[in-house]
């Protein structure tokens, strides 16, 4: 008998970076069905920006849920140093144990230090497995 793992992954964006330092989440998974009780999830990313105007860095976190409300997974934040203008492809990866729930959903969120203007959202993809 075979066991399935189940996994989702998106590569659509979820919202436009704004002409500001605001968190905003850019890329969100479908829901997941954990098949086991307490099991691992992994969550890949990755993410090609053009910051925007005045920007320093790109601040990437990963949340549960569907937004920029949900529980903060990654301890602090991972900071990409960048200048404005300049295509960032920046990727990472975490592990998160919810514990048991249905259609749990994650969401990869970025705010552009000191940005004046929008950043470009290129390309972003986010894939969440259970291990």
């Amino acid at each position: 008998m075979g066991v399935h793992f189940p996994s989702v992954a998106s590569t659509a964006v979820a919202n436009a970076l704004p002409a500001t330092a605001t968190e905003t989440a850019i890329c969100t998974t479908p829901p997941l069905n954990l098949s086991l009780d307490n099991a691992q999830v992994i969550l890949l990313w990755m993410a090609a920006i053009t910051a925007g105007t005045s920007t320093t860095a790109l601040v990437m976190r990963i949340r549960r849920g569907t937004g920029i409300t949900g529980t903060l997974l990654n301890v602090g934040a991972w900071t990409f140093t960048t200048v404005a203008g300049n295509l960032a492809q920046i990727s990472g990866n975490y592990i998160d144990t919810p514990g048991i729930v249905g259609g749990q959903q994650y969401s990869l969120t970025c705010s552009q230090t000191a940005a004046s203007g929008a950043g470009t959202l290129n390309d972003v993809c986010l894939v969440a497995f259970v291990l």
